[in-house]
């Protein structure tokens, strides 16, 4: 997987640079939620996404890896915002469960209220970081999305 992250991060866009804009990122991921839907089913889309993102988490995990939790957490906290995914803030940690919040979330932050919550990558990627840090399989939900009318996104892992 790191080899896979390395390739891929290879970028030569003189004029263009790195970045692309939210919009082409968003309809990047409504058309795979409707193609993927359309051809494997109803919840298709979200087991591609959350599985992307764990993949990429835990991969990124092992980058970002430090044996200090809080220093570990800070990389991650680090990572995302410099590659603008969103702001994480961690709102609780105990040995049961972690639960984080990311505002201004690349998925939806600022979409109107669409009824549901949408951001599976972002919930795969924590889940992943975690794994990654535990060595072990996690449950992990979103409780809160812009989509859905809330304030925040919020992605709550189950660690026992």
């Amino acid at each position: 997987m790191e080899e896979i992250i390395k390739q891929i991060s290879k970028v030569k866009r003189e004029k263009l640079g790195t970045e692309i804009p939210i919009l082409v990122f968003r309809a990047l991921r409504h058309y795979t939620d409707i193609y993927a839907t359309d051809l494997l089913g109803e919840n298709a889309a979200h087991i591609l996404f959350i599985n992307a993102g764990k993949s990429l988490g835990k991969a990124l995990g092992r980058e970002l890896y430090d044996t200090d939790l809080s220093k570990y957490l800070e990389n991650i906290v680090k990572f995302i915002e410099e590659e603008k995914i969103g702001l994480l803030k961690i709102t609780h940690f105990d040995d049961e469960k972690l639960v984080v919040q990311l505002d201004e979330c690349i998925t939806c932050a600022g979409m109107d209220n669409i009824g549901k919550r949408i951001c599976f990558f972002e919930v795969g990627l924590v889940a992943g970081f975690v794994e990654n840090y535990l060595g072990k399989k996690v449950i992990a939900q979103e409780t809160k999305c812009n989509a859905n009318g809330e304030e925040t996104c919020e992605v709550t892992v189950n660690l026992k």
